[in-house]
């Protein structure tokens, strides 16, 4: 039995060099790495790789609450100057489109230009989004 374990080790021994030395003479160097390369494939296959990391689609809807809250006074505020009155339209128009995205409200806020159109879409989606609960209700 033990002459049997020596002359498959010395024929398993003679197979790995003869393979290196044909490697080495006729510049199959690169067919080697790639067996390497398999092999090394074969023993990652079982291993577990992290996941993932998730990313969110869009802010949460707290934090889009709170915004649209706070943006929602300040337009509704009076006696500003045009340029200061624009621009918290436009951040008010985006925030109010993203509020009635995520509550899967449709709207043209993104696509009407400046004027009364405009204003009646922006009171229309108001209206959806106090329906939602995304606004407070009308004081009385």
């Amino acid at each position: 039995m033990r002459l049997w374990l020596q002359v498959v080790g010395l024929v398993l021994l003679t197979g790995a060099t003869t393979r290196v030395a044909i490697a080495c003479c006729f510049g199959d160097i690169v067919e080697w790495r790639s067996y390497r390369l398999g092999a090394a494939l074969v023993r990652g296959i079982g291993r577990r790789r992290p996941g993932a990391q998730v990313v969110p689609l869009h802010r949460p809807i707290e934090q889009v609450g709170a915004d649209l809250n706070r943006l929602h006074a300040a337009f509704h505020r009076g006696g500003m100057r045009f340029a200061k009155y624009e621009g918290c339209r436009q951040a008010y128009d985006r925030v109010l489109a993203e509020a009635a995205d995520m509550a899967g409200v449709a709207h043209l806020l993104g696509v009407l230009t400046p004027g009364s159109e405009l204003d009646h879409e922006r009171a229309r989606v108001e209206l959806l989004l106090r329906h939602h609960g995304l606004l407070p209700p009308y004081a009385a």
